[in-house]
C-alpha cells in the first residue's frame, strides 16, 4: 500500500491532513494525523510543500493499529457515515 494523505477541510477550526501507511512498521498500519491553524489555507496546498508555514501544523498524532483495530475504525466509521446518510 503506498501512502495516501487525505485533506479535512470542512470546519475550519478542526481542519487538518491524515496520512495513512503500510510502511511504518511490519504487520500495522500507520495513522498519522496533522491539525493545522484555522487561519493556514489548505484548500490549495499540502502539508509537505515548501510553502507551508512552519506553524501552521498546532498538533500531530501518530498511531499504530493491527489489522484487527484497523477493520474496527473501518466499521466505526461506516456505522456513523450510514448514521449520516440516513439522518439519524
Amino acid at each position: 500500500m503506498s501512502t495516501q494523505k487525505i485533506r479535512c477541510n470542512d470546519i475550519a477550526y478542526r481542519k487538518g491532513f491524515i496520512e495513512v501507511t503500510s510502511e511504518i512498521h511490519a504487520a500495522c498500519i500507520n495513522l498519522e494525523a496533522w491539525q493545522v491553524h484555522p487561519e493556514v489555507d489548505i484548500a490549495n496546498i499540502e502539508i509537505t510543500d515548501e510553502s507551508f508555514p512552519d506553524e501552521g501544523v498546532t498538533g500531530n498524532v501518530e498511531l499504530e493499529m493491527s489489522v484487527e483495530v484497523a477493520e474496527c475504525l473501518i466499521e466505526a466509521l461506516q456505522a456513523a457515515i450510514y448514521k449520516i446518510k440516513e439522518g439519524d
